[in-house]
């Protein structure tokens, strides 16, 4: 067989060289720049999401340093509310308290005539049992026939004037 001079291996090893060289260059190189461009790409929409997450983040915590005077505000808010609550029931209830008393009041008036007169009655009736039994115990048969004879004469005088100033008056 036949040796290949070293020549010729240099040669044709050249040209192989040559050959994916120029392909490499050819196709490593758009390849390459291409990858750069999306790595570029990469890079400036990770810039653009670190400021946008600045963004949100600076605005969560404005909120949060709000947060504090907010519930500051609600607590002052809920405060006022409870004290006009609590007044208004202070208030409703002073109202009834009044009312009750009133109301008490009257029915204790009530009941105190009531009682004045039960006692006026009870007074009266005991007057009247008294004086009978006064009238009872002085009379005797002499004091009766005297005090009867008196009231038949008072009728009939009595009828006899009652007659005669009724004809006057006519």
């Amino acid at each position: 067989m036949h040796e290949i001079s070293p020549i010729w291996k240099w040669l044709n090893f050249a040209i192989l060289l040559g050959v994916l060289g120029h392909l490499i260059s050819k196709n490593l190189g758009p390849l390459l720049a291409n990858r750069a461009n999306e790595i570029q790409e990469g890079l400036a929409a990770g810039e653009k999401a670190k400021a946008a997450a600045g963004i949100r983040g600076a605005a969560v915590q404005a909120k949060l340093a709000n947060l504090g005077s907010e519930v500051a505000e609600m607590q002052s808010a809920a405060k006022l509310e409870l004290e006009r609550e609590s007044e208004r029931r202070r208030q409703d209830t002073e109202r009834e308290i009044g009312r009750i008393q009133q109301h008490a009041a009257q029915e204790i008036e009530s009941a105190g005539k009531i009682a004045r007169l039960e006692v006026q009655r009870f007074a009266a009736k005991v007057a009247i049992e008294l004086a009978e039994r006064k009238v009872r115990a002085r009379m005797s048969p002499e004091v009766e026939s005297a005090l009867l004879g008196n009231f038949l004469d008072g009728l009939a005088n009595g009828h006899g004037r009652h007659a005669d100033s009724g004809r006057a008056r006519d």
